[in-house]
């Protein structure tokens, strides 16, 4: 995505160290997208905490950047993921704005090949991921694409590639 952040970059990176610290920009990024729903973030907040478990990791969250891009949300999303060294994607049904995420992960190779997915098993998804986007050449089944049942084989599938 040729996308000119202007002076945002500049802004980003004083909010990250504001929310953070300057030497968390030495850890591994790790971007956490998802659904923020009241019913699925308690979801992601496990997999972030499993990530920071390890000292040199950072896990976080695009609505912990509450300064950046705020009139357009397709361009903060670019942003952050430009910055994240991996990005995890946990799809545990197709409503929400991390649909538009992961669109944006699919169209572009620098997005989908820092991806990992992890989708809830028999989870109702839009059939353009079941038969197209979850697919080869965009991720390999447990490899950058996993499938989990519930929380427990999530943390595991999580533990085994963050510890």
């Amino acid at each position: 995505m040729l996308v000119s952040h202007g002076h945002a970059w500049d802004d980003f990176l004083d909010e990250f160290v504001n929310i953070f610290s300057v030497y968390d920009l030495k850890k591994n990024k790790i971007f956490i997208c998802g659904s923020y729903s009241e019913e699925t973030f308690t979801t992601l907040q496990e997999v972030q905490n499993i990530v920071n478990a390890i000292e040199s990791n950072l896990g976080f969250f695009e609505k912990e950047f509450r300064r950046t891009h705020l009139e357009n949300l397709i361009l903060k999303f670019d942003l952050i993921a430009k910055f994240s060294n991996e990005i995890i994607m946990i799809i545990e049904h197709d409503k929400g704005g991390h649909m538009i995420e992961m669109g944006i992960i699919l169209s572009f190779r620098e997005f989908s090949e820092k991806t990992k997915v992890f989708v809830l098993k028999d989870a109702e998804i839009t059939g353009v991921l079941k038969r197209g986007g979850l697919l080869t050449p965009f991720f390999k089944e447990e490899e950058s694409l996993f499938y989990f049942e519930n929380i427990e084989v999530l943390r595991s599938y999580v533990k085994k590639l963050y510890s």
